[in-house]
């Protein structure tokens, strides 16, 4: 049944502009269907979702439908193992091979867990052709990916390890806990604090799906999948190395079920946007991670031009940092986006976390204007410097 683009939720009244922002958004603006939350000081001060899940059945959304975030999957692991390093399992400036041995081959054994979470491992793309079978085993992926060559000396340059970082994050996560990132992130990050976050979703996950939906105008153009910038999404081939194609891979109930840590976390707004809470403040009475564990993770490690000369965002150990098209709300900001335009960030200085997600599909390579309609509203009432736009 279509209910419209009708939008549900509430604010605080400090947060008012922002709410009718999203309500622009969802009723007039371009949205199918989308989700927002924001919290202050690990409280939530506003709550927004409207439009419609899935533009093939017309099913609306609701406050907890779950979305395909892509990339916004990366800063879910990065904290997974930031927590790890809270807890003392792992030290962001050991080589990777100390806690994953098989990783130090072909002279990638100085590579720290920090570099590599940045970016700089060498190892964006995979040697060989990879089936859907194999896309779907992390461990068998991590075992290929510890005995490739890099690219580049590892640590002298960075380039975007779209896919193979999950399985960075993911192995490391194994070695030191003995459970699968999905697994340690259920029992550990989301379980214990009602979160409906999932990298792999089984049976227990009841939330409804919304489903991506790419319009062509939005969609990125063809290009040879077997070129060496398209490697690190298309995986040799086996993905249509456009929005669409990875649209396609994350819609599918058979992948949503996998652990591709780098890719395929399905999220609500409000759950996400209380993750990222968790990092500031105690949520339900637990901080994920310390002050200083967060100010060691945003040291700047790669910023400017990317090997083989592209463009690419600013990194510390795994997650984002302002800059390029996501200013978030400048100095202090941290997070990730995701290839279909959502973005989760948190700010320290003035103790707000944000999540956004949607299910049809922005342009790529811009600062999304209906994403940072909210943004900017939000740096309003904190009299911070608007995004740059």
């Amino acid at each position: 049944m279509t209910t419209g683009n009708a939008v549900h939720g509430w604010a605080d009244p400090d947060f008012a502009e922002c709410l009718y922002a999203f309500r622009d958004n969802v009723t007039g603006g371009g949205e199918l269907g989308a989700a927002c939350a924001i919290y202050r000081h690990g409280k939530p001060v506003l709550d927004a979702w409207g439009g419609i899940a899935d533009r093939r059945t017309g099913t609306p959304w609701t406050r907890d439908t779950a979305v395909p975030v892509f990339s916004v999957t990366k800063g879910i692991a990065a904290l997974c193992v930031l927590a790890l390093v809270e807890r003392g399992l792992i030290d962001l400036d050991r080589p990777v091979s100390t806690y994953w041995p098989e990783f130090g081959s072909e002279g990638k054994d100085r590579v720290t867990v920090r570099e590599a979470l940045a970016h700089r491992a060498g190892v964006p793309v995979i040697g060989g052709p990879v089936d859907r079978a194999q896309l779907v085993d992390p461990i068998g992926m991590a075992a290929r990916l510890a005995a490739e060559k890099p690219l580049f000396t590892p640590g002298s340059a960075h380039a975007y390890h779209a896919i193979t970082i999950g399985w960075i994050t993911s192995e490391l996560t194994r070695r030191v806990t003995g459970e699968s990132i999905g697994t340690w992130l259920r029992h550990h990050v989301a379980g214990p604090r009602s979160l409906n976050i999932a990298i792999g979703r089984t049976d227990a996950d009841a939330s409804p799906v919304a489903t991506v939906d790419v319009p062509p105008e939005h969609d990125t153009p063809d290009i040879d999948p077997n070129d060496l910038m398209a490697r690190p999404i298309s995986m040799n081939g086996l993905i249509v190395p456009r929005i669409s194609g990875v649209a396609a891979l994350v819609n599918d109930p058979a992948i949503q079920r996998a652990e591709l840590a780098g890719a395929n976390a399905m999220v609500d707004a409000a759950s996400l946007a209380r993750l990222y809470a968790a990092t500031l403040d105690p949520v339900d009475g637990e901080r994920l991670l310390s002050a200083a564990t967060v100010a060691d993770a945003c040291t700047i490690m790669s910023t400017g031009d990317q090997w083989g000369g592209m463009p690419g965002p600013t990194w510390g150990a795994g997650l984002m940092l302002p800059g390029g098209v996501q200013p978030m709300l400048g100095d202090g900001s941290y997070g990730h986006d995701g290839m279909g335009g959502s973005l989760a960030f948190a700010h320290a200085p003035s103790g707000i976390s944000f999540a956004y997600v949607r299910n049809r599909a922005g342009r790529s390579g811009v600062v999304d204007p209906l994403v940072y309609r909210i943004v900017t509203r939000l740096a309003d009432t904190f009299g911070l410097p608007l995004p740059r736009l």
